[in-house]
């Protein structure tokens, strides 16, 4: 029996169906069950690989260091040592988050 219960259509060029065909013929799938293969390895489940946990605890702290920044200069007190800090803490998560890019999330920066 089906479980399946539910459908999607998928808009692709001439090219990029030849693709499809072609990959699911080498690993000897119909080219849905390839499709559902791929996506249940390539899903973009960021908070379970021990990378990304890492870069988004990274990106909390340096999230806090940036938003005392932002109070300091909405109190009136922030100085140029402070705006420093926040560009480079910024920095620093968009760094964390190419080197989780480079790991195989492109949805990660």
């Amino acid at each position: 029996m089906n479980t399946q219960t539910h459908r999607t259509c998928i808009r692709m060029s001439k090219e990029e169906y030849a693709l499809l065909k072609e990959k699911s013929r080498v690993a000897g799938l119909s080219a849905n069950a390839w499709l559902m293969r791929e996506l249940e390895r390539n899903r973009p489940m960021l908070y379970r690989e021990e990378e990304t946990r890492a870069a988004i605890a990274f990106t909390d702290e340096a999230g806090r260091d940036i938003n005392a920044v932002a109070r300091a200069f909405n109190s009136g007190c922030g100085t140029a040592q402070h705006l420093e800090l926040a560009l480079h803490r910024l920095a620093q998560v968009v760094e964390r988050f190419q080197q989780v890019r480079k790991l195989g999330y492109p949805y990660a920066v």
